[in-house]
């Protein structure tokens, strides 16, 4: 069972680098704006801007939908590692003590919306939502506010 879990950690981590890695890729064909074609909003697509690539950059709805798919597998896969974040964050705000006890609390309850969102995300993938590829909960995946 450990060596499912750890196949499945694995390759949510490599979905999401994939995600990340195309959304880094400048696309190049007909209807992408680039340049001053942006500043005029001449684009023949229905295309979204990138909020990783900067303001001249656009994002294809496949790129949004791999993205979203690589958001949900990740949240599925780490939902349990909300615990120690939370359990940290509150040591951190308050003492170590408060920490452990409330923080456990905040981290399961942290974690089983992530469970759920991501269970969602990966569920409809495909499809844009009310949000439109945007992420249901903030930060995207568990530590994510700890890279920038």
């Amino acid at each position: 069972m450990s060596r499912i879990i750890g196949w499945v950690f694995i390759l949510s981590l490599v979905a999401l680098g994939a995600a990340a890695h195309a959304a880094d890729q400048p696309q190049q064909g007909p209807g992408v704006a680039t340049g001053g074609d942006a500043l005029k909003g001449e684009s023949s697509m229905s295309i979204e801007p990138s909020t990783t690539k900067g303001p001249y950059y656009y994002q294809s709805t496949s790129e949004l939908a791999a993205r979203k798919l690589a958001r949900g597998v990740a949240n599925v896969t780490l939902c349990v590692a909300e615990i120690p974040n939370q359990m940290f964050q509150e040591a951190y705000r308050t003492s170590p003590v408060s920490g452990a006890v409330v923080g456990v609390w905040k981290g399961v309850i942290k974690g089983s919306k992530r469970l759920a969102i991501g269970v969602w995300e990966v569920a409809t993938f495909y499809c844009p939502t009310k949000n439109h590829y945007q992420p249901y909960i903030e930060p995207e995946v568990v530590f994510m506010e700890y890279l920038h």
